[in-house]
């Protein structure tokens, strides 16, 4: 993953957009409930606050209210942008979540299978690919915390796509996930980075 980091800059965290955190780790804690990891990439969150867990699912998004925040083991009363947290999920069993969905404020993030980008694709020499590739070409999708399958449509005047390219294609995922304008996403391959994108337009 490093070389995503290195194509792929940090977006700048923002406090004064509606909460979202990708999740990274999911854990039970006995009596409790269930925690969920991250790091929150933007606004802020509040114990006793009401959120949902969307993307990854056909189902719709999952409603649920934050009944702790902890922060290096501490419980904290909030947690935002930047911040790396634990947040405590009231009634949801580990298996109602999973890494790469996201937490966010309710009825803010929407979820797409379809989308137009703009892609790079990495040379030999930067680790990509050593070969073109063609319509319905299917990496695996980087998104946030998210990794999914899915393929690529080239369009009618492009028949192969070469390392080092640039490209605006449609892109198709097996499963909705949270997309934007202006996000920025990696394909891999064989546990290797070969292209990285950013969203132009979600489309359905």
């Amino acid at each position: 993953m490093d070389a995503v980091d290195s194509y792929i800059p940090d977006p700048v965290r923002v406090l004064d957009k509606s909460f979202l955190m990708p999740i990274e780790g999911i854990f039970s804690i006995q009596g409790r409930g269930t925690v969920v990891t991250g790091r929150i990439e933007q606004g802020v969150i509040k114990t006793g606050e009401d959120v949902e867990v969307i993307g990854l699912t056909e189902s719709g998004p999952v409603k649920t209210t934050v009944t702790g925040v902890e922060m290096f083991k501490k419980m904290m009363d909030h947690g935002e942008a930047g911040d790396n947290v634990g947040l405590l999920l009231r009634g949801l069993k580990r298996g109602d979540v999973e890494r790469g969905q996201v937490v966010c404020k309710p009825g803010t993030v929407k979820t797409y299978k379809k989308f137009e980008a703009e892609i790079y694709v990495l040379t030999k020499d930067e680790g990509g690919r050593h070969t073109a590739f063609f319509s319905n070409y299917s990496p695996q999708f980087y998104f946030r915390t998210a990794d999914i399958c899915g393929k690529i449509e080239l369009p009618p005047d492009v028949k192969m796509v070469m390392p080092g390219d640039n490209v605006t294609a449609i892109f198709e995922l097996m499963l909705p996930v949270p997309l934007e304008p202006g996000l920025r996403f990696a394909l891999r391959e064989g546990g290797r980075t070969v292209g990285a994108g950013v969203v132009a337009k979600v489309m359905s």
